[in-house]
């Protein structure tokens, strides 16, 4: 058994992180987003009205039960 302390961490603090030049979505998720790449992404997103979003959801439980 180690005594404590001899392979600790040591605490750096948020400014102290360098994110300049780090694209921090793609580091984080894996997806580089593009301009391009977010318009395209919008454009498969079904806006739904809170009435049919009600609707909706009852029939898609209805249909697994």
């Amino acid at each position: 058994m180690k005594p404590m302390g001899l392979n600790s961490t040591p605490f750096i603090s948020y400014h102290e992180i360098d994110v300049e030049e780090i694209d921090l979505i793609a580091d984080a998720w894996g997806f580089d987003s593009e301009f391009c790449d977010v318009i395209e992404i919008l454009g498969q997103i079904k806006i739904i009205t809170p009435g049919n979003l009600t609707k909706n959801l009852i029939e898609k439980v209805r249909k697994q039960v």
